[in-house]
């Protein structure tokens, strides 16, 4: 009764103060302004089949003065399904590869991330296929890291990661080992942040360089 109430009212306290820890930890800290030095962006918008909203455009645009700012981004990103989401997240995380940075977008499931990871390479088409026979040289490459990988897989994909080869990572959990390194991670892309925890986040945000730490958009 009273024992258990006051352990569940304790460890809620502990959680507070961790999470506001970590708030004030990375508002203490900047992160590396993003500006993008090219073309990419504008590129991917060019091969769309179709024309951005006056909202995705207006959304798309704020958060491109955030990623060129040193204090570290925290933005959420809501929308119903199929009002584009995935579109406007995308669209940052070409901003950040043109800037030299790194991308991830940390999905709860396998099925999700394969699913993100087959939507991404869709939509950038050549663009996100650098290295590959029919790859754009100027665009980015894309990997997928789950608990399934084989070892190959994991193995190319790790390697891809921390020499900044790949410039979007999508994956789950697996993202969170120790082992996995990034040459310079800019922005991690959360979907379904809620199923996440405090720590999971934080040790994904402190892959990135030189003590900065990561801008963040949750979807």
């Amino acid at each position: 009764g009273i024992a258990t109430k006051r352990l569940a009212f304790e460890e809620a306290f502990l959680l507070l103060g961790v999470m506001a820890k970590r708030r004030f930890d990375a508002s203490a800290r900047p992160a590396t302004a993003r500006i993008p030095s090219g073309t990419l962006r504008a590129r991917f918008d060019a091969r769309l089949p179709f024309t951005l909203t006056a909202g995705q455009e207006e959304i798309g645009a704020t958060i491109s003065r955030d990623l060129a700012q040193p204090p570290p981004m925290h933005r959420l990103l809501q929308g119903e399904v199929g009002s584009g989401k995935t579109i406007v997240a995308l669209r940052a995380m070409l901003d950040v590869v043109d800037a030299g940075g790194q991308c991830v977008l940390l999905a709860p499931t396998e099925v999700l991330a394969q699913q993100h990871y087959r939507t991404l390479r869709s939509m950038l088409g050549p663009l996100g296929a650098r290295g590959e026979l029919d790859g754009d040289a100027d665009g980015t490459e894309v990997v997928l890291l789950t608990g399934s990988s084989n070892t190959a897989q994991r193995k190319a994909a790790m390697l891809a990661m921390a020499s900044g080869a790949a410039g979007i990572t999508v994956g789950t959990h697996a993202l969170l080992e120790d082992r996995v390194q990034f040459a310079d991670l800019g922005l991690i892309v959360i979907d379904e942040q809620h199923r996440f925890g405090v720590e999971q986040r934080a040790s994904l945000g402190g892959k990135a360089r030189d003590g900065a730490v990561p801008h963040v958009l949750v979807m």
